[in-house]
Order: C-alpha cells, then sequence, then structure tokens
C-alpha cells in the first residue's frame, strides 16, 4: 500500500513538472516574441544618382557624369530617379553641382511635360521641419556622411554663475544634408552696416561663436526641437558626435 502511495506520489509530481516545463516554455516564447516587436527595423535606404561633375544648363546629361549613392528612404520621392536610363540623353535644365542628386525637375523631359514642379516641404516628413544648424565638429570631415546619426551638444558660458555648461540638446539624429562651413555659407556684405540678426545675436557674433571647424548640417526635426536647437545657438555654440550604427 505504501509503495502504491510512493508510486501514485511520484506520478503527480512528474504531471506537475511537466505542466510548469510547459508553462515556462509559453512564457519564454512570448518574452522572446516581444522582444523582437520591439528591435527596430533596419534603416532602409534607396538608391539615387548624383551629378559626379558640375552639369551645366543645356547640357546632355552622359553616364560619366553619373554616380550611385543610397539615401534614406524616408526622405525618398516622385521626384527622385532610380533607373540611370531615365537620366542618360536628357539634357538638363538648370545648372546641378556636383555631388546634388539629379531629380526630375532638372530634366528637360519632365519639365517640359505635365508641369511637374514640386516644392522641397512636399517631401519632408509629417509633422517634421527641415533644419539647417551650424555646428561645430573637430574630427576628419570626411567621417560624416549624409545618412550617419549624430548627437548634437550644446555648451555655453553662464557670466552670472562663471561656469561653462554642456548638455546634449539630440540625441541620434539621421544628417540629411551635409553643406559648406559657416563662414562660407554666411558671406559678409562689404559696404553694407546692416546685419542679419538671429534675435540678438547679429551674423558677426555667430561667426565668431564657431571655428574652422564648422559644418551647416540639415536634420528632419519636430517643431520643439528645432526651438530648443536655436536658443542653444544664441546661448553658445553647438557640437556635433557621430553615433554608432546599430
Amino acid at each position: 500500500m505504501n509503495r502504491m502511495s510512493l508510486i501514485i506520489r511520484q506520478k503527480i509530481l512528474s504531471i506537475v513538472f511537466i505542466i510548469i516545463s510547459l508553462a515556462g516554455g509559453v512564457a519564454i516564447f512570448f518574452y522572446i516574441n516581444n522582444l523582437k516587436e520591439n528591435i527596430p527595423e533596419e534603416v532602409s535606404y534607396n538608391q539615387v544618382f548624383i551629378a559626379r561633375a558640375d552639369i551645366r544648363k543645356d547640357e546632355e546629361i552622359t553616364a560619366e557624369l553619373l554616380e550611385e549613392q543610397k539615401i534614406p528612404a524616408n526622405i525618398f520621392g516622385d521626384k527622385f530617379i532610380i533607373d540611370k536610363n531615365e537620366i542618360i540623353g536628357e539634357t538638363a535644365v538648370l545648372d546641378i553641382l556636383k555631388g546634388e542628386i539629379i531629380t526630375k525637375d532638372k530634366l528637360e523631359r519632365e519639365s517640359s511635360g505635365n508641369g511637374f514642379n514640386l516644392s522641397f516641404s512636399s517631401y519632408i516628413p509629417y509633422d517634421l521641419r527641415a533644419v539647417s544648424i551650424p555646428v561645430n565638429f573637430y574630427g576628419n570631415k570626411s567621417l560624416i556622411n549624409e545618412g550617419d546619426k549624430v548627437d548634437l551638444i550644446s555648451t555655453y558660458y553662464e557670466p552670472a554663475s562663471s561656469v561653462l555648461y554642456s548638455e546634449t540638446l539630440l540625441t541620434e539624429k539621421e544628417i540629411i544634408l551635409i553643406e559648406n562651413n559657416l563662414n562660407e555659407s554666411y558671406p559678409e556684405n562689404e559696404g553694407s552696416n546692416e546685419s542679419f540678426l538671429l534675435g540678438s545675436v547679429t551674423d558677426s557674433d555667430l561667426l565668431n561663436s564657431y571655428s574652422e571647424n564648422s559644418l551647416v548640417i540639415t536634420f528632419y526635426l519636430s517643431k520643439s526641437e528645432a526651438e530648443e536647437v536655436f536658443m542653444a545657438i544664441e546661448r553658445g555654440t553647438v557640437n556635433l558626435s557621430i553615433c554608432c550604427r546599430n
């Protein structure tokens, strides 16, 4: 009798163990599935074509003038061209600078057709703004490319407390466009006493806050992010650091 009770008890324990194992397996399955859903998708890119050299208005575009380049899919629009055969043999209706993306509105065939003339703002993601920001970067500028993700860091001096502050404004923001350094982007107007005003800061004050290490970089930002960045520019300087690609 005792032996029978022992056997029954062992079977019950075995059944309980199996039930617990199954329940644990189901819990692990749902946990892993939930993790997969929360993992961000890889950034996708679309291929476009840029000018390998300057292309002048009324010049016929040849294959030698084209170079492939990838841009983030979230800024890709109908005006971009993915088939180089749609470009080769066409005539430029305006000057296309070296490194500039060749779009449909720059070609004779598209411009003379159905009045294709979409503005840049048509391709900005919903509820975002294209914001060009002067930033300092002390590394080799060839390390920075469009599509890279970067942090923007504000540094400014507070006279009242005699303290130099540094704070991260934005993290992992994708670069949409990289332009020349700030001094080239804001040429001096000789013989003019007028100054460009940014709040209470003149153009000379702004230029003095930056150096030869400055760049003008365009990001897609929300309204509040844009306001925060321009307040930081007025306080001091904005510096850039490159993030790792996940």
